[in-house]
């Protein structure tokens, strides 16, 4: 963490507090905006290959003129010497199964069997997360990412989804079609053999 730290306060605008998580492509922080005076998250490029650098702004513009409240909200795409970042709205919230089954330590002590799940909250939430997910392809975006870590839900029940490193444009798909990315435990057949995928993938995944 602290190098990245370090590469933002020269700039005097960002202060990093503290790390929230991290995928194959990068590592997310969350930061104090001096500038705008709040806190929002860092998405920040962990490789910097031409390839790397082409994915990241591809995510960031798949969604940087898409507002929806089930969708992340995407500020800025910003280039400070060999570091790239964007920014993006904060959520602070619990991924899709917290939210749907009580934690662990309320559960009776010898029981093997998964929690129960909430069903009202289940309800609720896939009908948030659906309109999401259709606000997405209406702009003509496939996320092929969608499984419980990459949809937050806030105390409030909003739900949001988020992370569109894999992202793509369903009218110009590109040569990822034939690489077979995603999540192997909610990825729809036709991705998971490398073929051109669609919205339907998406709704195989929710």
């Amino acid at each position: 963490m602290s190098s990245v730290a370090l590469s933002l306060r020269p700039t005097g605008r960002f202060d990093v507090l503290r790390r929230l998580g991290e995928g194959g492509m990068g590592v997310v922080y969350e930061a104090y905006d001096r500038e705008r005076r709040m806190r929002v998250a860092l998405k920040t490029l962990r490789t910097l290959s031409a390839e790397a650098i082409l994915r990241f702004k591809n995510e960031f513009r798949a969604l940087q003129d898409l507002s929806h409240p089930n969708l992340c909200t995407l500020g800025e795409l910003i280039s400070l010497g060999r570091q790239w970042f964007f920014t993006m709205e904060l959520v602070d919230g619990v991924d899709l199964l917290g939210w749907v089954r009580p934690p662990l330590s309320s559960l009776r002590l010898g029981r093997p069997e998964l929690p129960p799940v909430d069903v009202a909250r289940l309800r609720a939430a896939l009908v948030d997360l659906a309109h999401g997910v259709s606000a997405l392809h209406a702009a003509g975006v496939v996320h092929r990412d969608i499984k419980p870590p990459n949809i937050l839900v806030e105390s409030s029940g909003r739900v949001v989804l988020l992370d569109f490193g894999l992202a793509q444009s369903a009218a110009r798909p590109g040569e990822s079609d034939i690489r077979v990315v995603g999540t192997a435990d909610y990825m729809a057949p036709e991705q998971a053999s490398g073929r051109k995928v669609g919205p339907e993938a998406d709704w195989y995944s929710v």
